[in-house]
């Protein structure tokens, strides 16, 4: 049986506000630019972001985001913030069901030597407008992140990428009604959006935004998908430039109600590809089964006469069988776990059922390769798997989302999974590293859960559904 889920979803169009920059005491001076996008302190080690539409207090789904820092080879969960609306130099104000948190990008947007955290609040609300949604933008400093600027842009994805090229990250924005562009500079402090993509009432709304170079010019392009009010779903590429992002639509391919994306180079031939996530997708006559398309990059953009290459749980060498309502491909990321310069794709199935436990959830990792995806080459975790902490619940949601992040520094990513539903709605994220063997055991690195941050066991924040 399907759980309900309190998804987040658009609201109207509105106008660009800026909000003042709430500041806290001044930092120390500036470090060198850090290696790693999430370095929020600029010590070198990789922090993790973590957002949840947490209740606070009698505010349900006001939303909340944790951030673990690094030190050394680990997380840390000593050193940590619990970010809300509700903090002096959060810009904003907390109130029910607005879901700050509800999507998360990190770079130096202002290139002093500490990233930055893009936060979306997908249902933020403004005098006079419903839901309207906004961007916040946490500044990083040599004390983690204290200070903020807010934009009222209809925010409810974010992806960051250099789409210019001059060295600074940039910023895209998908919203309900509106794609943006945000251009990283030194000495940056408030944010100027640029709106690009189409707009017009033949459009039901924007999703599923991912960032990353298909064509290999060096240049970061903006893959995102439209819906229209015929429920037709098209895939939209944009091309960044010496310009940046290039206003003009370069490529437009038909494909099926997507919910999930992710950027990387399976095949490891300096193009990236793009993994898109068909959950509804009908396999075999069950409904909702779900399937996986593989489109890759070329210098002409997505390879259309090479053609997709779709997976689901009927695709030989995919472990389980597609059954009704598993939704595979609710989530989906790629990531060089073996760091051998090809991505691998890990495909989330957060409603699948895992001997009698309904909706506990797993994760299918295929290898990338040479020739594009191994289905020799295949693991399926879940967690009653060897060398997994915890283990498989009813309604864990296991797989919601996945994500892939190198915090030990040695060229093989982890594996980030979030069981968004564990304990009954507290949640929890999982951290699998990453070796020359594929997906590993847990190492050093310990489960994750709400009280990891400080927020009492018996709160309902639904932890880990969303990964920055």
């Amino acid at each position: 049986m399907r759980l309900r889920r309190f998804l987040l979803t658009g609201g109207l169009a509105a106008g660009l506000v800026c909000s003042a920059v709430l500041a806290a005491p001044p930092t120390p001076a500036s470090a060198a630019p850090p290696a790693l996008p999430a370095d929020f302190d600029g010590d070198g080690n990789a922090d993790l972001a973590i957002g949840m539409p947490a209740f606070l207090g009698d505010r349900p789904f006001a939303g909340m985001v944790g951030v673990v820092y690094g030190a050394g080879d680990l997380l840390t969960p000593s050193h940590r913030q619990r970010i809300t609306q509700d903090l002096s130099w959060v810009p904003g104000g907390a109130a029910s069901e607005e879901g700050f948190g509800g999507s998360l990008a990190s770079a130096d947007f202002n290139a002093d030597g500490y990233a930055d955290l893009a936060v979306c609040t997908p249902m933020e609300s403004e005098p006079g407008f419903k839901f309207v949604g906004s961007l916040t933008v946490l500044f990083g400093s040599a004390v983690g992140l204290n200070r903020g600027v807010r934009v009222v842009a209809n925010c409810h994805e974010v992806g960051a990428g250099d789409f210019d090229k001059d060295g600074y990250p940039d910023l895209a924005i998908l919203g309900w009604e509106q794609a943006y562009v945000m251009y990283g500079r030194a000495g940056f402090a408030a944010p100027i959006l640029h709106p690009f993509g189409p707009t017009g009432l033949d459009l039901n709304g924007r999703r599923v935004l991912a960032v990353g170079d298909v064509t290999g010019d060096g240049y970061d392009d903006v893959f995102f998908t439209v819906q229209l009010i015929n429920q037709t779903t098209r895939l939209l590429l944009y091309r960044g430039g010496p310009d940046g992002i290039d206003t003009t639509l370069f490529q437009k391919i038909s494909t099926e109600t997507t919910d999930a994306a992710a950027i990387g180079d399976i095949d490891g031939d300096g193009y990236a590809d793009v993994a898109i996530g068909n959950p509804r997708s009908t396999v075999s006559g069950r409904t909702e089964a779900g399937r996986v398309r593989v489109w890759f990059g070329s210098s002409t953009g997505l390879d259309v006469r090479r053609g997709p290459t779709g997976l689901s749980q009927d695709t030989a060498g995919i472990p389980a069988v597609a059954e009704e309502d598993d939704l595979f491909g609710l989530s989906v990321a790629l990531g060089d776990v073996e760091g051998d310069g090809k991505a691998d794709l890990a495909v989330g199935v957060p409603y699948e059922d895992v001997g009698t436990r309904e909706d506990a959830g797993l994760v299918t990792v295929v290898r990338g390769s040479a020739a594009g995806l191994d289905l020799t080459r295949v693991q399926e975790i879940t967690q009653d798997t060897a060398g997994v902490p915890d283990s498989a619940e009813a309604a864990d949601l296991f797989g919601s989302p996945a994500a892939f992040r190198d915090f030990n520094r040695n060229r093989r990513a982890e594996l980030i999974v979030s069981a968004d539903n564990e304990d009954a709605g507290r949640g929890s994220v999982t951290i699998l590293t990453g070796t020359s063997q594929g997906v590993g055991g847990p190492g050093l690195f310990s489960v994750l859960r709400p009280q990891s941050i400080g927020i009492p066991t018996d709160d309902l924040v639904f932890f880990g559904r969303a990964l920055g």
